[in-house]
Parts: structure tokens; sequence; C-alpha cells
């Protein structure tokens, strides 16, 4: 019983034994693949740590704990190097730059259909691109036309000149200081003209001399300035920069004693320029005009274009309805039928000078384009002998029917 023990006990300590060996066998075996990998990093030359003499041993392991090695020649066998980092390869810089336009080919269906839809996609973006730019050229119009009417008014010594050595911003308060004078001593030349026409009125009323062709005039024009004060007050108050808009496409927001010299000749040539297109583009329907009867022309117009047509020859407003353009022809020639007998008293106009005679013939619808001073007396004398020649229809319709004449050219 006794060796059966010590039998028994042997055996279970040789078991325990080859159980810690193996154990230690298969923990040295790690320890040693985790050496080899650290001997394997140190031996490289960047490794900053220092190799440890422990390990520097050959120790033989198993063949199942290694993989099967690749084949290798014997010169790789032969040639051992140290283990060293490739050279990055530096990429070399590319240039960009745009490419030729290539020209659009006609030959295949799609692209035929997609070149017929270009047109329709750039004449929607077509408009922007005219707004923008017409936007442009309206900025620069009144910048320059501005800049123009300055140097005029300091030519003729209206407004006074910058001082010297004055530097952009300067100059700008300058200008804006001036300018504004400018328009004060307009509106107080109002109040002042209209002192004078109620003491031309209290004289005329009181007996004495009657009204002459110039004075009539001046109470017209003092009239129409006293109806602009208003608006023109509250726009100098509120926004000064649009007056030099004012000025080139509504000229008749403007009283006349706030305008310029160069800005009345600008005016004055826009308004000729505009009876001289509506003269040519609209003789037929001056024909029409003239085929009319006389005595219908006193109560209505042949036509809406006849109403547009004889607007813009006399310079009124073309705009509203029919009716209403055939009442500001009615109120304009019942001024012209005052004047012409004004004129008729003073002469027949042989004593208006250049100027004068343009404004008289202009009034009446009469293009005066390259015209001399004696040309100019003989149109106006045509008017007012033919006028009043016949009592066929009413003086306003006779009046009506030779502007139109006037726009054919018909001086016979």
């Amino acid at each position: 019983m006794m060796m059966f023990g010590s039998l028994g006990r042997n055996s279970r300590y040789h078991h325990h034994l080859s159980h810690h060996r193996r154990h230690d066998l298969f923990g040295t075996t790690s320890r040693i693949a985790s050496v080899a990998c650290i001997s394997t990093l140190s031996s490289h030359p960047l490794h900053l740590h220092r190799k440890s003499p422990t390990y520097s041993q050959t120790i033989l392991l198993p063949a199942c704990f290694f993989s099967t090695p690749t084949a290798t020649t014997p010169e790789s066998k032969d040639a051992s190097s140290p283990l060293t980092i490739p050279h990055a390869h530096i990429k070399a810089k590319v240039e960009l730059r745009p490419g030729p336009i290539k020209p659009p080919i006609a030959s295949s269906n799609s692209q035929s259909s997609r070149a017929k839809r270009l047109p329709t996609m750039s004449s929607s973006s077509q408009p922007q691109f005219q707004s923008t730019s017409s936007t442009g050229r309206l900025s620069n119009t009144v910048s320059e036309t501005m800049k123009e009417d300055l140097k005029q008014a300091y030519i003729h010594g209206v407004l006074p000149r910058p001082p010297p050595g004055a530097g952009k911003v300067a100059t700008l308060w300058h200008q804006a200081k001036q300018l504004f004078k400018f328009y004060f001593r307009g509106l107080k030349l109002i109040i002042t003209h209209r002192k004078q026409v109620k003491s031309i009125r209290a004289r005329v009323k009181a007996g004495g001399e009657p009204l002459s062709r110039w004075e009539h005039r001046f109470i017209q024009t003092n009239k129409s300035d006293l109806a602009r004060l208003v608006p023109f007050i509250t726009i100098v108050l509120i926004l000064e920069e649009v007056i030099p808009l004012i000025v080139l496409y509504a000229p008749g927001m403007l009283p006349s004693t706030c305008i310029l010299a160069s800005q009345r000749e600008r005016i004055d040539a826009k308004r000729r320029e505009k009876q001289r297109a509506y003269a040519e583009t609209m003789a037929g329907v001056f024909s029409d005009v003239l085929k009319a009867d006389p005595i219908a022309l006193a109560s209505s117009l042949p036509s809406v274009s006849s109403g547009i047509a004889l607007c813009g020859l006399l310079s009124l407003s073309t705009w509203g309805p029919n009716f209403r353009r055939r009442g500001r022809i009615e109120r304009h020639m019942k001024t012209v039928v005052v004047d012409d007998a004004l004129l008729v008293k003073e002469g027949m106009g042989d004593r208006l000078t250049h100027p004068e005679l343009l404004e008289a013939l202009e009034e009446r619808g009469i293009v005066t384009d390259g015209l001399n001073t004696a040309t100019l007396k003989a149109r106006l004398r045509w008017w007012l002998t033919t006028a009043d020649k016949t009592d066929n229809g009413s003086p306003i319709s006779r009046r009506i029917a030779l502007t139109a004449r006037s726009a054919l050219r018909q001086f016979q």
C-alpha cells in the first residue's frame, strides 16, 4: 500500500512538473517572439532605444510558431543590407491653364438640339446684362452731364470756381453749397417776379398801357413757375442729387429760374429733336388730320394717333386718354391765339431775335432745324397771315390744321 501510495504521489508530481514545464515553454516562446521583434526594430538605424544585452543570445524555436518563409534567391541571402526607408516620390507641380474653346460640331443631332437651346438660355439672361449695362451707362451719363453743366457755369460766371488746391471732398462740398445757393436764389426770384406781375396787372386794371407780348409771356411763365414751386422745394430739401436726372428726363418739373444755361440749351435741343422725329415718322397721321372737317377738329380729333402726333409736335405730354390730349391741345392753342394777336400788333414778329423766333415757331409746331433768321421770319409771317385768313372753322381748329400742314412742309 505504501508502495502504491508513493507511486501515486510520484505520478502526480511528474504530471504537475510536466505541466509547469509546458507552461514555461509556451511563456518562454512568447517572450522570445516579442524579443525577436524588439531586436529586429532595435537593429534599425533610426531606432532610438538601446539594445538590451539580455536577449542577444540565439534561441531556436519550433517550426510551428513561424510561417512558411518566401522563396529567396542566392543574391538575397548573401546581401545582408540594413533596413532603409524609401524616399517619397515628389510629384511635379502642374500649372493649370484654360483650354481652348472648341467650336460646336453640328454633325450630331443631340449637339444640334443643344445648340438650338443655347440662344433661348442666352436670351433669357440677356435682359439682366442689358439692365446692368444700361444702369452703368445711365450713371456715367448723369455724372458727365453734371460735370459739363458745372464747367459751363464756371465759364459764364454763374457759379464760382472751387478754391485752388482744394481736395476732392472740399470740391464736392463747394459744388453742393454753390448749387444750393443757386437754387435758393432762383426760388427767391420767383417771389420777386410774382410781385412784378401784381404791379403789371394793377397798372392795366387802373387804365394804363395794355399788356405787351413780353409782359403777357412774363405773366404766363411766372404762373407756371409758381405751380412747380412746391414740388421743386421738396426735391431740393430731401434729395438734391436727383436734379440732374430731372433735367435729363423731366425738365417740365423745373422752374425757369432754377435752370443753368447749359441745361436750358440741352432741354431745347432735346425738344427740337423730338419735334422733328414726330414730323418725319407720323406724316400719314398729319395727312388724316388735314382731310378731316375743320369744324369737327374743334370738338374731336380723327383718331388716337392724331392726338399723340399733335401733342408730340407741340411738345406737350402724350400720356392719358385721347380726350385728355385733346384738352391739352385746346388749352395750348388758346394761348397761341392770344400770342398771334400780339405779334400782329407788334409788326408781325419783325422785332423778334433769333432765339425768340425759334421759341415762337416751336410753340406752333413748326420744325426749325437748320433755318436762318430770314427763313424763320418768313415761316412766322406765313402762320400769322394764314391762321385768320378764312372763317372756315374756329380759331383753334384752323391752327390745328396749320400745325399739320407745317409738319408736311406745306408752306404755300
